[in-house]
């Protein structure tokens, strides 16, 4: 009998072996059952149901293979059990590819065993040719285990049946091959995936209320399966019945028979019993779908529908919808994607890719607060509690308190009929980048409309690229259409300094485009509230260089660089929004860089830019994290961990 250093020198040579864990408790089992002169082949780690050791639930341990047999140990600390299985006992193998592992099935003489593993499929199949040549037996079915239950009572009704007989009329016949079902366990965890992604579809759905946004999501989701798909694959049935169950409550056809069978199937947390062949059937017309929708993305300048709908929504509504959406859209790819059980080098690329495509261009307020823009009346003290939510900014929280005191005072005394004192509110935002200056315009507008001083207080942000032309007449009429949108509401002009540059060579026509806006101003003083902004020293410049508007703006709002605390925050808020968990030790890596970037900072730090871009840094580095890693658990999906923070030396090169 081999001793427990000699079977080690054999399972060394064997990959597998690497990432078995209590490797202790495995040898000593070993130990006891290797005879003299027999070689271990090969080894997978996984849950295993055979006819002694485990009737009625999985046990987790290690398959052997060896030039004889095989062998079962339990990885129980408790103590090794296991269980033999000779090569003349096995009559068959087939194997099933499920959601997140691969099921490989032996059929005995009179009963079968199943081990359920989530090493890569390469690893199984060299497992299982180790087998099939030490048994002398033919080669792998890629079949379903229920289906080799069949086998055994020909009178039991299986899935794979079912999935036979629609199989049986799709449009594109197969290539003939065994026809593979899921099993209740791969379904359960199918739809509880699903559920969750249907969920923060149907949040979106309720706030973007563009009927073409539902068939863009529809669409962009068949793009990403196929992305993650590949040009030259097919999808497994499995994959199918994820992206069925997803796209069944979006209801791509808008038939109420397809809109009721989705509301009964997702009316609990567990799938149904009895509705698999409602789910089959529906798999067959996506499949069709799927077939068809090839598009040949090009991943560098693509954008999808849903993302640019969220990021423009989160423009103009300081929402925080992008988030949710890529989150939503990227779990999606990331489970569809590891379905056969591993990922390839090919395929962790291409998920990188769809991740930079899903993230590409997201924008949002710097601040990371969600407001809700369904169209109800707020009330003066909704908009308040909102501001006061904001992230720093003191200083500016206390002038719009103290302003908004000014207009209520001035609101009485107008109506006892008493003098009221001239109000301006168009205002100069001084300060860095990133500190938070588009989303106070954006809240005075809904101050300003809570107090009926505006109709509609919505915010139109421009620049000098969308006033100024570059030819006589142009400007004008630039000028003229922004104005218009921006009527009953405010005009936020950013780095509005730029109409006056510093070095004019020629004719600008920025000075025109200033003229217009200051007669805009009188024309419309009681429907038009403008917000100019931007660097404090170039606005100074910028006000003093027109008579005009040292008379026009009369209030100045000073806007700070966030403390590292603040930046902290922010970046908080913004892991709370996508769902994710920080750990402690991360938390304290990301402040020691928020620090280290503060006392760094100069007139262009980002501020709430700068969190951002080290949010979409995190995430994209956990993603590289969680690439190669099956099974995906919503913990490990939904954790940020200290090596997902990059370090100050990574940002500087």
């Amino acid at each position: 009998m081999p001793s427990i250093p000699d079977i080690e020198k054999q399972l060394d040579t064997i990959q597998n072996w690497i990432l078995v864990s209590n490797k202790k408790n495995l040898l000593r089992g070993l130990e006891k059952l290797i005879m003299k002169n027999e070689r271990v082949l090969d080894a997978l780690d996984g849950l295993y149901r055979g006819i002694k050791i485990s009737d009625s639930r999985d046990i987790a341990g290690v398959l052997f293979v060896t030039d004889r047999r095989l062998i079962f140990v339990t990885s129980e600390l408790s103590g090794p059990k296991f269980e033999e299985l000779a090569f003349d006992e096995i009559r068959g193998v087939a194997y099933e590819r499920a959601f997140s592992s691969i099921i490989m099935t032996m059929k005995l003489r009179s009963s079968i065993v199943t081990f359920k593993t989530f090493d890569n499929a390469s690893a199984v199949s060299r497992f299982i040719e180790r087998i099939n040549a030490g048994g002398g037996l033919p080669a792998a079915r890629e079949e379903s285990t229920l289906r080799i239950l069949g086998e055994i009572n020909d009178t039991m009704k299986t899935l794979a049946e079912i999935d036979r007989s629609m199989a049986a009329g799709a449009e594109e016949a197969a290539p003939p091959r065994a026809e593979s079902a899921i099993d209740g366990k791969e379904l359960a965890l199918l739809f509880r995936e699903a559920k969750k992604i249907k969920g923060t579809f149907a949040e979106l759905l309720s706030e973007i209320t563009d009927p073409e946004f539902r068939t863009g999501l529809v669409n962009d989701i068949l793009i990403l399966s196929s992305l993650c798909v590949g040009p030259e694959k097919k999808p497994s049935p499995a994959e199918l019945a994820f992206i069925s169950l997803v796209l069944m409550p979006l209801n791509p056809d808008g038939s109420d028979r397809v809109r009721k069978l989705a509301e009964e199937i997702f009316a609990g947390d567990a799938f149904p019993p009895g509705r698999t062949p409602d789910l089959l059937a529906f798999r067959e017309s996506i499949a069709g779908l799927v077939r068809k929708f090839k598009p040949g993305v090009d991943l560098e300048s693509f954008s999808l529908k849903t993302m640019t709908a969220a990021e423009n929504l989160d423009r103009e509504k300081g929402t925080g919808l992008s988030d949710r959406a890529g989150s939503a859209l990227y779990t999606f790819t990331q489970y569809f994607m590891k379905a056969d059980g591993s990922l390839g080098p090919e395929e962790e690329e291409r998920l990188k890719q769809i991740y930079r495509l899903i993230n590409r261009g997201t924008a949002v307020s710097s601040t990371a607060v969600s407001v809700n823009e369904a169209g109800q009346e707020e009330t003066l003290e909704q908009v308040m509690e909102k501001i006061n939510a904001l992230v720093g900014m003191e200083k500016i929280k206390e002038q719009i308190a103290t302003l908004v005191n000014l207009i209520k005072v001035q609101k009485e005394r107008e109506e006892r009929k008493l003098p009221a004192t001239p109000l301006s509110l168009h205002s100069v935002f001084y300060g860095p980048p990133g500190t938070g200056k588009t989303t106070i315009a954006r809240m005075l507008g809904r101050v300003y409309r809570a107090l009926g001083l505006l109709k509609k207080g919505q915010l139109v942000e421009t620049d000098r690229a969308g006033l100024v032309a570059g030819y006589v007449g142009q400007t004008a009429i630039n000028v003229d259409n922004v104005v218009q949108k921006a009527l009953d509401g405010v005009l936020f002009i950013d780095e509005a300094y730029a109409l006056v540059p510093d070095d004019i060579g020629g004719r600008d026509f920025g000075q025109e485009a200033i003229n217009i806006i200051l007669k805009r101003m009188e024309d419309y003083r009681d429907r038009l509230v403008v917000i100019v902004a931007g660097y404090t020293d170039e606005m100074d410049r910028f006000i003093k260089s027109n008579p005009g508007l040292r008379s026009r703006f009369s209030r100045y709002f000073y806007f700070d660089h966030f403390k590292p605390e603040e930046l902290m925050r922010i970046f908080d808020s913004f892991c709370a929004n996508a769902k994710f968990t920080v750990r402690e030790d991360a938390r304290k890596a990301m402040l020691a860089l928020l620090t280290a970037q503060y006392e760094r900072r100069d007139r262009a730090f980002g501020n709430g830019r700068l969190v951002r871009n080290l949010f979409e840094r995190v995430v994209e580095r956990q993603a590289n994290r969680l690439a190669a890693i099956t099974p995906l658990t919503d913990e490990l999906l939904c954790t940020i961990e200290a090596g997902d923070v990059p370090c100050e030396k990574e940002l500087m090169a």
